[in-house]
């Protein structure tokens, strides 16, 4: 079942954003299994970072409010040029929060993940990535013990992203 979902999630992101390199995949699959508790770390610091998002101007790359990022939780990431339209960074910031309380980070399930990656990888289900591109990254992020990382320099640039994860439930709460 994680062979066929994680091949679900890619293959969508993918579609949607076809320039995502490796890490910008397991960036997606660390969302997907850790939640947003490491942008917490500073809660201060993650409110300043929001706020200021919500004064961009930016019109963003998303024609939707929300997209999914499904596999142990039912998470979305909140497009934040679209959802400031309707929501505050209040209740953002709210919805963030509370979705960390609610998700327990687990590297195992993460690491778990990323093998299923390289599994598939080695079938040529997904030909945008190497497997000698995906052992340097593992090897990285063995020695760092699978850490958030950033997005890459290409997917900042080309679809300057604007989201926080947060539960899908609590985006239909305060929408609704």
């Amino acid at each position: 079942m994680k062979k066929n979902s994680l091949s679900v999630l890619i293959t969508t992101h993918l579609y949607q954003y076809p320039s995502m390199e490796l890490r910008d995949v397991y960036k997606l699959i660390y969302q997907s299994v850790m939640g947003p508790a490491h942008i917490l770390e500073d809660e201060a610091k993650a409110f300043l970072y929001l706020r200021a998002e919500f004064e961009d101007n930016y019109q963003g790359f998303e024609k939707s409010i929300f997209s999914d990022i499904s596999l142990e939780h039912e998470l979305v990431r909140v497009h934040i040029p679209i959802y400031k339209n309707t929501g505050s960074a209040d209740q953002l910031y709210d919805m963030v929060r509370q979705t960390a309380t609610r998700i327990n980070p687990n590297k195992t399930v993460l690491n778990n993940y990323w093998n299923v990656l390289g599994n598939l990888i080695e079938e040529h289900r997904f030909v945008n990535f190497s497997i000698d591109d995906y052992k340097t990254l593992t090897n990285l992020l063995q020695e760092q013990d699978f850490p958030h990382l950033s997005h890459s320099e290409k997917y900042k640039k080309l679809y300057k992203p604007s989201y926080r994860i947060v539960l899908k439930e609590m985006v239909k709460k305060y929408s609704s």
